[in-house]
């Protein structure tokens, strides 16, 4: 069963066009990733700084080999989001069975 991600993150003010950039090299990397359908960024048009990230995986086994290649591997690109996330203020992450 594939599974779905939908996180809202919220960055900082006026570091929108930023993590845009950013996420383009985190994207391009993990769109190549065994199991990975869909790893796509939308822009609120209500609020410029806050985003979603929408994740879609053939399993949660592939979505865990993911996320401890994000942790083991080169963080750089990874860290250059976080760095762009608004201070104080944590991603929500919601998980969706398809």
């Amino acid at each position: 069963m594939a599974i779905r991600h939908v996180i809202t993150i919220p960055v900082a003010p006026g570091k929108a066009r930023e993590f845009i950039a950013a996420f383009g090299v985190v994207q391009e990397a993990v769109t190549r990733e065994e199991g990975c359908e869909q790893y796509a960024l939308f822009q609120s048009t209500d609020q410029a700084d806050t985003f979603v990230l929408l994740e879609r995986w053939t399993s949660q086994q592939l979505i865990d080999r993911h996320v401890a290649a994000e942790r083991s591997g080169d963080s750089s690109p990874v860290n250059a989001l976080v760095a762009l996330w608004a201070d104080g203020v944590t991603p929500v992450i919601e998980r969706y069975e398809v």
